[in-house]
C-alpha cells in the first residue's frame, strides 16, 4: 500500500494483534496501544483493516454504544476485535462517565472478561446476559495525550493489559513521505505490505524453552509501568503464536520469537524511530 510508506513494523504488529484473536487455546487476543506524535500513520494504519468482518471500527465510541452496540455483537460472536484510531476521543467527550468506560474496557480485553455492567440504566438487563464477553482492542493516542492519562492507566491497571508500541518518525522517513506526497515515486521496497489475517481458529503449540526468551521483553517493559511483566509475557507468548499461524504453522519456531526480537523494539515506552 504506497500511501503507507515505512511503517512496515507498525502494520506487522498491528496484523499480529489481529490474528491473535483466532488462536483457539487461549482466553483472549492481545491488545495494542500505538502511542507516537500526531501525522504517524497511527490512525490510517488502524484504518487499513477496518474491512474485516470480525472487527468493529467506531472513531469514537460512548459507553452507552459499547454495551448496547459492541458488546452483544461479540457475545453473538459477530466480532472479536474493537478498533478506536484515537482513544482519547472516548474519554475526553464523557468525562462523567469516562471511569466507567475504562472499567468495561479493562474488562473486556482482560482473560476474564466482562462479567457484569455496573451503569445504573443497564445494570438489571446485562447482568443476565452478559458473562465473560471478551474481546481484544487495538487503538492509538498520540504522545502528549499519553503523557496525560499515564498515571491514570497505571494506577487501574488498565496499561498493563496492553501490549504498547511506542515509535517515532526518523527525519530519513520524514523526507520520503514528502517526496511522495509532492508527486515523487515510493520504491517497491518501501511499500507496505498488508499481511491477510487468518480467520479459522487454529490451536498452535507452544515450545516452553523458547518462550522463555521472552522473558527478557516482558519484565523490562514490567518495570517500566512498575509491575512484574507477567500479562506482557502472556502477550508476547501469543503474538508469537499469532506469527506462526500468519506463517501457516500450527507450532511456535524460533522465527516466531525472532520476530517478536524484533518489533520488540518499539514494545516499550522509549519511541525508537521506526
Amino acid at each position: 500500500m504506497a500511501t503507507l510508506i515505512g511503517v512496515q513494523n507498525l502494520i506487522d504488529i498491528i496484523s499480529l494483534s489481529l490474528q491473535s484473536a483466532f488462536l483457539k487455546d487461549e482466553k483472549n487476543g492481545v491488545s495494542l496501544l500505538l502511542i507516537a506524535k500526531p501525522e504517524t500513520a497511527k490512525t490510517s494504519s488502524i484504518f487499513s483493516f477496518s474491512n474485516l468482518d470480525f472487527v468493529a471500527y467506531y472513531d469514537e465510541i460512548t459507553q452507552k454504544k459499547l454495551i448496547d452496540e459492541f458488546l452483544p455483537l461479540v457475545q453473538s460472536g459477530q466480532k472479536r476485535t474493537l478498533l478506536i484510531p484515537d482513544l482519547i476521543n472516548c474519554i475526553e467527550k464523557q468525562k462523567a462517565t469516562r471511569q466507567q468506560f475504562l472499567n468495561i474496557i479493562k474488562s473486556g480485553i482482560d482473560d476474564t472478561g466482562v462479567i457484569r455492567i455496573s451503569t445504573y440504566h443497564k445494570q438489571l438487563h446485562l447482568m443476565k446476559v452478559i458473562g465473560g464477553v471478551r474481546f481484544n482492542l487495538i487503538t492509538a493516542i498520540t504522545t502528549n495525550n499519553y503523557k496525560k492519562v499515564e498515571r491514570y492507566f497505571k494506577d487501574t491497571g488498565l496499561l498493563s493489559r496492553f501490549v504498547p508500541f511506542s515509535y517515532d518518525y526518523p527525519i530519513n522517513l520524514v523526507r520520503k513521505i514528502f517526496n511522495y506526497i509532492e508527486g515523487g515515486k515510493v520504491n517497491d521496497c518501501e511499500e507496505v505490505v498488508i499481511p491477510k489475517i487468518r480467520k479459522r481458529d487454529v490451536l498452535v503449540k507452544g515450545d516452553p524453552e523458547l518462550f522463555r526468551n521472552l522473558e527478557i521483553i516482558s519484565t523490562k517493559l514490567g518495570m517500566q509501568y512498575s509491575g512484574y511483566g507477567i500479562r506482557t509475557q502472556v502477550a508476547l507468548q501469543r503474538l508469537a503464536k499469532a506469527n506462526a499461524v500468519l506463517e501457516k504453522r500450527k507450532y511456535v519456531t524460533e522465527e516466531d520469537i525472532n520476530k517478536i526480537y524484533r518489533l520488540s523494539k518499539w514494545i516499550n515506552f522509549d519511541f525508537n524511530p521506526l
